[in-house]
């Protein structure tokens, strides 16, 4: 018929009004990602966004999405890397910080797409010491200075550091000195002095020297470029080993492996999940409680697509088993399930005590979907199949109530609206564009498989993307 013809002409002209509709987005000058990444770049509201163009393919073993352009270490909610497995500590729903499984998962997934795209890049201005030791007549060694200056933007550094001592980084011209201790230091921390009191030692130490300094003294102005020396200070037998300054590769490398080991170490066995233990209740509805603890169908999805990535360098047998511990809970119970009208099944970013409730979150329950998808790859299961099928499902009969009915063809995050009668939450103008993101990957993977469930995914990405033409 003809909303057929027409719908059909839509899907072959959209990579054509996309690039009418996007002239202005190119970008050449794309910081350290291979230019050749297949994203169009849109500038809006003060920020870069990037969402999929005709030419991405999604693999499962490969980059994640457009994750290699996220900096998640640089986000307001961090509130400083972890002192033990050098992981982001949210400060989201706690002052105080914790450790976010969803955050952590994309810290990961962000420096492995970095890492997959950035292989060929070569590494320029990356310095190394072997060995650095106290002097045996003094508690502290020699200044070690680095020649050359270096940019913020390159301070990646790698060791391995002994118990008792502390590795002293001078900063010249910006005055400010930051240390990696393994000791109590008497010394206060000050606006010129930070102090990063390492745990679990020896062991190997990857962190952003930017970073650290900039969530210590936020508000100080820094020079981009500086030079700097080092030294290290502490017990005859203490040492920093094989530190390395300004490589980026091995940063993301060793970011990677740090967040996959925060994982196998912190998951679950009983249940497969990465339990979060912060309070909270949604928005003015206090009588709506998350269940405590709770376990995010979220994470768990984007936890998995990480490991996936490990197990695909692996091939080991435990890391597999973390992989199907990790969906456990999106398959096998209702832990992160809630079901929309009683009837249609939807993974929870945020679920309710009751299951007959929800918020039902859109982008947490395409990024659960995406890591089903993941494992499905590497771990083919009848289970899976049938849950990815019913997922599809759900979104064919509960994405049209995503649509905001008085802002044309614009999304809304959840349907808090209808399931507990609030305002509706429209979705903001980042949030708006990772649905676009998602169902444009979605859609590309059931191409293959499903011609006409993709045909209904990339409806709702032409809707979407109309909306901010």
């Amino acid at each position: 018929d003809m909303r057929c013809r027409v719908r059909r002409l839509i899907f072959y002209l959209l990579p054509i009004v996309s690039l009418v509709i996007f002239y202005q987005l190119i970008d050449k000058g794309s910081q350290t990602i291979n230019d050749q990444s297949p994203f169009i770049i849109i500038h809006a509201k003060n920020h870069t966004y990037r969402i999929l163009s005709s030419d991405f393919k999604y693999n499962s073993r490969e980059s994640y999405l457009n994750f290699a352009y996220f900096n998640v270490e640089q986000r307001s909610r961090v509130l400083h890397i972890d002192y033990l497995y050098d992981i982001p500590v949210s400060s989201q729903w706690q002052l105080n910080g914790h450790l976010y499984p969803i955050q952590i998962a994309q810290f990961g997934l962000s420096h492995w797409s970095r890492l997959t795209l950035n292989t060929k890049i070569k590494q320029n201005h990356v310095y190394r010491f072997e060995q650095i030791k106290p002097n045996e007549d003094n508690y502290c060694s020699s200044w070690n200075k680095i020649k050359n200056r270096i940019d913020l933007s390159n301070t990646f550094i790698h060791f391995t550091i002994s118990s008792n001592c502390s590795l002293h980084i001078q900063f010249l011209d910006n005055n400010i000195e930051l240390i990696y201790s393994t000791r109590k230091i008497n010394d206060s921390k000050t606006s010129r002095k930070i102090i990063i009191p390492l745990t679990g030692f020896p062991r190997q130490v990857n962190r952003y020297m930017k970073i650290d300094i900039r969530k210590s003294i936020d508000n100080l102005f820094l020079s981009k470029s500086d030079f700097i020396k080092i030294r290290i200070c502490g017990a005859p037998n203490s040492f920093v080993n094989e530190l390395i300054v300004g490589n980026q590769t091995l940063y993301n490398q060793q970011a990677f492996y740090s967040v996959t080991r925060w994982l196998l170490n912190s998951q679950d066995f009983k249940t497969g999940c990465w339990f979060i233990h912060v309070k909270r209740t949604y928005g003015n509805h206090h009588q709506y409680h998350i269940r405590m603890p709770w376990c995010s169908a979220m994470a768990q999805g984007q936890a998995a697509s990480l490991l996936v990535r490990l197990y695909s360098l692996t091939n080991d047998i435990q890391h597999l088993s973390a992989v199907r511990r990790a969906i456990q809970p999106l398959w096998s119970s209702n832990i992160t399930r809630a079901y929309f009208n009683n009837r249609y099944l939807w993974l929870e970013e945020y679920p309710l005590e009751s299951p007959a409730e929800g918020l039902f979150v859109l982008n947490g329950c395409l990024y659960a979907l995406l890591g089903v998808i993941d494992v499905h790859t590497i771990d083919p299961q009848s289970y899976l199949l049938e849950l990815i099928d019913e997922m599809a499902n759900s979104l064919h009969h509960m994405l049209p109530y995503y649509i905001h009915p008085k802002v044309s063809n614009w999304s809304l995050y959840d349907l808090s609206h209808i399931t507990l009668q609030s305002k509706r939450n429209s979705a903001t103008y980042s949030y708006h564009l990772v649905h676009i993101i998602l169902l444009q990957c979605l859609s590309q993977i059931f191409r293959e498989t499903n011609f006409s469930r993709s045909q209904m995914l990339d409806s709702y990405v032409q809707r979407f993307l109309s909306a901010i033409s």
